[in-house]
């Protein structure tokens, strides 16, 4: 499992997460969320707007998040997965998680 205690402390700790997914053309598409919520190995983020976030999904679904968060001294994490829009979510399911901080 690649989200672990402090991986869920802090995705859930931060106030805001880059999610960045692929164009068409192949250049990123970085965005700022907020909070999101760690369910077992996945992060669920709730759709507002993302459009081209969701357009994306369905042509490549490789997606990294990046969060980071000073509440018990600074730390965050680089993760890559895939992700896919359901309803009024994206749900995300990292494959790797790097510390960065």
């Amino acid at each position: 499992m690649v989200i672990n205690d402090d991986v869920k402390h802090v995705i859930e700790g931060t106030a805001f997460l880059s999610l960045v997914t692929v164009n068409p053309d192949g250049t990123p598409h970085p965005i700022i969320t907020g909070k999101a919520e760690v369910s077992g190995n996945n992060v669920v983020f709730g759709i507002y707007k993302m459009e081209t976030t969701q357009k994306n999904l369905t042509s490549d679904n490789k997606v990294w998040v990046v969060a980071a968060t000073l509440d018990g001294g600074p730390k965050g994490y680089r993760l890559a997965g895939t992700a896919k829009a359901e309803g009024k979510q994206v749900i995300f399911t990292p494959d790797k998680a790097e510390l960065l901080l």
